[in-house]
């Protein structure tokens, strides 16, 4: 009975030192899966009109409101475009050794793929990238942890997640194009109403007018700032990712652990910026 416990002490050394050898990947795949799942950008996005509706009338009210039609219209396909990044990453971590996540359920959230929305910067490429995903996570979701996997999983998603990301990248910057466009049309209609409020009897009006002017230009600048945050955190993503198929012959190797650590690090900043968004 010694001699079986301590045959069973042995490989759970070697199991517990196989895990750790990946404990940088799991970092790295945890925290991009944190960052990927960014709704609250994409929520704002789609509240647009629900913010600006109170500024706007006439044309530009029917304009806004066909606008916000075609928002709504996406919203789903926009959730399972970072919904499959996020399950991607979770996997990929999950294979290197994270028991943290049951994702058995998960996949069924990107069940059935997304539509292409040229206007929305959707193209087919990015519609084919989703599906390519959603089959390798279908494949490596219940597998367990062997760095064979990790690596089979890497190799064979690289080319359709880089192309996710650079739709995610696009999709950001079209959530702050939507951002300064809404800025101008509000505080657009505050330079106006002003000028005509700007009189002795309405000097109370106005003063508050322009309080409420100079919270809404801080908070259009700071959903910008948040915007920029996650932009520039997919591009760690995408960089770390590339790392991993460039060490694939090596994922516990000295200069990865480094570069892993590093974008690790800049992608929980970013993480922490855009959480700091409060979608109204």
């Amino acid at each position: 009975m010694k001699r079986w416990h301590h045959i069973t002490g042995i490989f759970v050394v070697f199991y517990l030192a196989g895990c750790s050898n990946l404990q940088p990947v799991r970092e790295f795949a945890n925290a991009s899966a944190e960052l990927s799942g960014y709704t609250q950008l994409t929520n704002r996005f789609n509240t647009t009109y629900e913010r600006e509706r109170l500024y706007i009338s006439g044309p530009v009210d029917v304009s806004a409101q066909a606008n916000d039609k075609k928002r709504k219209e996406v919203y789903d396909d926009l959730l399972k475009i970072h919904g499959t990044a996020t399950l991607y990453m979770q996997t990929l971590a999950r294979l290197a050794g994270e028991d943290t996540y049951d994702l058995s359920g998960e996949i069924n959230g990107i069940a059935g793929g997304i539509k292409a929305h040229p206007e929305f910067g959707i193209s087919k490429t990015q519609v084919d990238a989703v599906a390519n995903i959603s089959n390798l996570i279908s494949r490596w979701v219940t597998a367990g942890i062997q760095e064979k996997a990790v690596k089979e999983m890497i190799r064979e998603g690289d080319a359709s997640f880089q192309h996710l990301l650079d739709g995610m990248r696009n999709l950001v910057r079209l959530y702050a194009k939507t951002n300064e466009n809404e800025k101008r049309t509000v505080l657009g209609f505050f330079e106006i109403e002003l000028i005509y409020a700007d009189t002795p009897k309405d000097k109370l009006l106005a003063t508050l007018a322009r309080i409420h002017e100079d919270s809404k230009r801080r908070e259009y600048e700071q959903a910008q700032s948040f915007f920029l945050s996650a932009e520039q955190g997919i591009q760690k993503v995408s960089e770390g990712h590339t790392e991993l198929l460039k060490h694939l012959d090596d994922l516990s190797g000295d200069d990865l652990k480094a570069s892993l650590k590093a974008l690790t690090k800049d992608i929980k900043s970013a993480t922490k910026n855009v959480q700091m968004l409060n979608v109204s």
